[in-house]
């Protein structure tokens, strides 16, 4: 009795078996037949067959490759500081043939071709693709911001003065400041190495010029020696102060004898590009104020105007007895110059 149970038991699982093997096999004719009830019959074809497309090379022929994706360029160096005046390469390895490398300096809006870009001379935001011809790769991005090397500072008694005892001045950095630290040059120099840990800083004494342009027994050749020598890439001219503003127009002429001066400046080293920045005076000149922004925006060169410090009494040393002392900017006052040019440096 109990083996015909088994037995029993085993016809019924070998018809299980069967019944999900027909089932399957009848979804896959289902499937297949509405596939190709659903294709185009084309003309002379039977119905049911399927048409299938052969497309004869001729011999010697190798099939063009799939379009692939374009490499993605690179800067050099990636990101971060770059000297003054220098470039930065953009390259792409394996590029196909016909692809270019091209960047932008204006986000996008135009795009210009090469492996360098123009010189970098202000903070700037570079973008950068390969192209083919409609067909780009991803864009990448990197900031980029000059560092300077060698900083002149032409100036006067603000940008340095010996100990006077007699006027109870006993330092020698920028007169009024409490200490050389807090002057602006050094403030400035500060600033650079922050960038360039390598910066170096010389002055010269613009004093003879502010007394002496458009006299018969002054030239500005004076500047071409230390300029030539030292090399600067930035030429802080911090001049302004002892002209006498009444003195600026007629036969000794500010405006022409300024503008050679930064003409002077800007040629003495052709091989070498310099940054020129030009600021107003802290005290009442008007007159020369009024030529030093002209001739400074005619040439296109930053210009620091220091007027809203003129006359502010918290810019300025009023602890000295001496008002010569006195009138020489403070911490406070050589802070906000720095602060100011530091700004025309970005």
């Amino acid at each position: 009795m109990q083996s015909v149970v088994v037995n029993e038991l085993f016809y019924i699982l070998r018809l299980h078996r069967l019944s999900v093997r027909y089932a399957l096999i009848g979804l896959l004719t289902v499937g297949l037949q509405s596939f190709i009830s659903a294709q185009t019959i084309p003309p002379g074809c039977a119905p049911g067959c399927v048409l299938i497309t052969i497309k004869r090379l001729p011999k010697g022929t190798i099939p063009p490759p799939q379009p692939q994706g374009l490499p993605t360029p690179s800067f050099s160096p990636q990101n971060g500081v770059v000297p003054y005046g220098n470039k930065v390469n953009v390259t792409a390895a394996s590029l196909p043939t016909g692809a270019i490398v091209e960047y932008s300096t204006n986000n996008g809006q135009s795009w210009i071709t090469g492996n360098q870009t123009t010189s970098i001379l202000n903070s700037t935001d570079i973008l950068a693709r390969t192209r083919l011809n409609q067909q780009v790769s991803p864009t990448i991005r990197g900031n980029f911001k000059p560092s300077f090397q060698r900083m002149m500072v032409i100036g006067n008694s603000i940008m340095a003065h010996g100990p006077a005892p007699e006027v109870g001045w006993n330092l020698f950095n920028g007169m009024a400041a409490s200490a050389p630290e807090k002057d602006f040059v050094h403030l400035l120099e500060a600033h650079l190495k922050t960038l360039n840990p390598e910066a170096k800083t010389e002055l010269q004494t613009g004093g003879d010029f502010e007394r002496s342009f458009g006299t018969d027994g002054y030239t500005i050749n004076q500047f071409n020696k230390p300029v030539q020598e030292f090399q600067p890439d930035l030429i802080i001219v911090r001049i302004g102060e002892n002209i006498d503003d009444g003195q600026v127009n007629g036969s000794r002429d500010l405006e022409a004898n300024f503008s050679q001066l930064l003409d002077r400046l800007a040629s003495l080293n052709p091989s070498q590009p310099v940054k020129i920045i030009c600021t107003t005076t802290v005290w009442d000149r008007p007159n020369t104020d009024a030529i030093i922004r002209k001739v400074t925006n005619a040439k296109g060169y930053p210009l620091v105007d220091l007027r809203s410090m003129v006359g502010q009494s918290q810019y300025f040393a009023s602890e000295y007895k001496d008002p010569n002392v006195a009138a020489h900017p403070n911490d406070a006052g050589m802070k906000r110059i720095a602060d100011l040019i530091i700004e025309k440096l970005q």
